[in-house]
């Protein structure tokens, strides 16, 4: 009875598919996600703002443009259909972009990573500051295990730290 579920399209999204109707990759989502929310919060709080204040209930005024709540919400969201759209599309637009600034980026620090600081960590290493580093903490690790030891017996412990 496996033939009825290859008419209907897997609700996972394939690496590079694209994801429901936002024609972002499976890869890209998150990153157009993270650029649509906070623009659509910014177009909708402005265009609030800009609407507040053509809003007018006194029927004494020259032209009242809306008369109640519902007028406003319905002309609040009139407008955000369209500005909702361009910042769709901006997202979309921006979101290929930013994924291929990052991963060029990224390229470039592994890049300077390989060419300046690995050398400088195998010098290191090769003159024995590891070795070094890794006694100092042998120490210290001793002195705690017998601070410790010394708590849990209910005994005083006055002896100084390695590095004093």
């Amino acid at each position: 009875m496996r033939w009825p579920r290859r008419l209907v399209p897997s609700p996972i999204p394939r690496l590079d598919g694209q994801v429901s109707i936002w024609s972002v990759t499976a890869r890209d989502a998150r990153t157009f996600f993270r650029i649509v929310i906070p623009l659509w919060l910014v177009a909708l709080t402005y265009i609030g703002y800009k609407a507040r204040e053509s809003w007018s209930v006194d029927d004494a005024a020259a032209e009242p443009v809306w008369r109640n709540a519902s007028d406003y919400a319905l002309g609040v969201l009139t407008e955000l259909g369209g500005v909702g759209i361009g910042v769709a599309i901006f997202s979309v637009l921006m979101t290929r972009v930013l994924n291929t600034t990052g991963g060029l980026f990224m390229t470039l620090y592994e890049a300077m990573a390989n060419r300046f600081v690995i050398p400088v960590i195998e010098r290191h290493e090769a003159r024995g500051y590891a070795k070094g580093r890794k006694e100092t903490e042998a120490k210290w690790r001793a002195w705690n295990d017998r601070r410790l030891a010394a708590a849990r017996e209910g005994r005083e412990f006055d002896e100084p730290p390695p590095a004093s």
